[in-house]
């Protein structure tokens, strides 16, 4: 009868695990999934795409811009408008619950100049209702001037080595 008693406790832990898990990695990859739409979205201009995948109470940053929702997306617009060709790299996307942190490089042309540059980002996000909610972009501004003035090469699509 002891025994009996271990294993139902046995089993009934191993159920919990299995369905922790998978809650888990159904979790995983609805984050992972929101970052490849953010990333396709910037790529090809994707207004709509950018407007699913983006939180109502969205908080997007990188340096010197802190934006809601409607200017992100006013963001795309104006950015679609200078850039073109744009190729967004994906290295690694890191998740633990709702938070996500990604290493991309994004890379686009300068449609007035014809410049092309390539700049590495790392990311802190966080999701909710299954909507990316906070986007925080880190990045150093002087990459792209100094590769269009030949002091860097551009290193496309490769891993991002400081």
């Amino acid at each position: 009868m002891k025994m009996n008693i271990y294993k139902i406790i046995f089993f009934f832990l191993i159920g919990i695990a299995v369905i922790g898990c998978s809650q888990s990695d159904k979790n995983d990859g609805l984050v992972k999934n929101l970052v490849l739409q953010h990333a396709k979205a910037w790529e090809t201009g994707n207004y709509e795409l950018l407007d699913f995948v983006l939180h109502e109470d969205l908080v997007f940053a990188y340096p010197g811009r802190r934006l809601n929702k409607t200017e992100t997306l006013k963001d795309l617009i104006d950015y679609n408008a200078t850039f073109k060709d744009t190729k967004i790299y994906i290295n690694k996307i890191i998740i633990d619950g709702n938070d996500v942190a990604v290493e991309w490089q994004f890379a686009s042309t300068s449609i007035k100049t014809g410049n092309r540059t390539a700049v590495s980002d790392a990311i802190i996000g966080k999701v909710q209702d299954g909507k990316i909610i906070v986007w925080k972009e880190y990045l150093d501004g002087r990459v792209s001037r100094m590769q269009i003035a030949g002091n860097l090469s551009l290193e496309e699509g490769e891993e991002p080595f400081p």
